[in-house]
């Protein structure tokens, strides 16, 4: 284990991108399982995090045009995932929001890595779980704005330039 707070440091950047790896291949072992492309699983797991949204809403979240979350959001409805409502401020306009009972569907893939964090967490101090819960909230602050840098100043999200 690393010694010196250089050490640590070292160790955490050499960690986080590895962890974010196998967090990614977790997301496509689970859509596989489930027989559905991993961008359906963030849609779902997007609508969960922002709660009922509009195609477009969508859309920007997950980084996808209209028209391919139109598509996504029709295979969702199809097997039961989502539901398409009347948007309660705009009845003119239409959201999407998760059918309960069907996230339960995708949810029993992700019990196993609950009880294995449980397990995990079980043996941290309140302080090293505070710090943990700060480092998430920030790290997850971080990656929206550096998301929001590349859409902004780099190539534009789910969109193909001819010759880029």
């Amino acid at each position: 284990m690393a010694t010196t707070r250089a050490d640590l440091v070292a160790a955490l950047v050499e960690a986080m991108p590895q962890y974010i790896s196998a967090a990614v291949r977790y997301q496509i072992a689970v859509a596989d399982q489930l027989g559905m492309p991993v961008t359906d699983i963030h849609a779902i797991g997007a609508l969960l995090e922002i709660g009922p949204a509009g195609v477009r809403r969508l859309a920007d979240v997950i980084g996808m045009t209209t028209g391919a979350v139109t598509r996504l959001v029709d295979r969702l409805e199809r097997a039961g995932f989502v539901r398409r409502e009347p948007d309660p401020a705009d009845r003119r306009r239409v959201v999407v929001q998760v059918v309960p009972e069907r996230v339960a569907d995708v949810s029993r893939y992700y019990e196993p890595m609950g009880d294995r964090w449980q397990q995990q967490v079980a043996t941290y101090t309140d302080s090293q779980l505070e710090f943990l819960v700060e480092f998430l909230r920030q790290g997850r602050g971080s990656a929206q704005a550096e998301t929001t840098a590349l859409r902004t100043n780099g190539r534009p999200h789910a969109t193909r330039r001819r010759g880029a």
